[in-house]
């Protein structure tokens, strides 16, 4: 704790070594949140790095009573939610999907002689979610919404966020291989 409060005094002075100290320390957590609500590796980068500005800019208020890593998630998953936010009003939302699901479904025979473990093959299983889907998914299974503070995130309705998670939960299961491969369904 007394390493951190040195790190996030120099960070507030513009110490370059401490902020490369604090920006290293929590690298790998903020870029494993980044990459399960973006596309590729260098949206994640660019929503990483707009995301530890925001963590020096704000540090002044963090208050030292609490941990620091949940409140860099916190910043770092809202950044990630604007960053989708930002593609939709930019009109860049264009669905894929459709043409990729057909290239994907071709893995997932496979995918026991690849020999991926169970992480990558989940990743790789929401590839085929719609943006929308798989950003309502992570919020909620893997950052532990509700689907009222999704809404409130994303802009929908609390109802628009419980419709989009059944349909990615209904189209993984669907991509899932039959049990016989020897992948477990969860």
């Amino acid at each position: 704790m007394k390493k951190n409060n040195r790190i996030i005094e120099g960070c507030i002075k513009n110490d370059r070594r401490s902020q490369n100290e604090l920006y290293n320390q929590f690298f790998d957590l903020m870029m494993s949140i980044c990459m399960r609500y973006c596309k590729d590796e260098d949206l994640a980068m660019e929503t990483l790095n707009l995301a530890f500005m925001k963590v020096l800019k704000n540090l002044e208020s963090y208050n030292s009573k609490y941990e620091l890593k949940p409140w860099i998630a916190k910043i770092t998953v809202n950044e990630a939610i604007d960053a989708y936010r930002k593609k939709i009003r930019r009109r860049e939302f264009i669905d894929e999907n459709e043409d990729e699901l057909e290239n994907v479904s071709a893995d997932f025979d496979s995918a026991d002689s690849h020999g991926w473990e169970e992480a990558e093959y989940l990743e790789h299983l929401m590839e085929c979610l719609k943006d929308s889907e798989k950003m309502v998914f992570n919020l909620y299974a893997v950052d532990g919404f509700s689907h009222k503070e999704i809404g409130d995130m994303m802009g929908i309705t609390e109802r628009s966020s419980i419709r989009h998670l059944t349909n990615a939960r209904r189209k993984l299961q669907e991509r899932l291989p039959a049990p016989e491969l020897g992948i477990k369904k969860a």
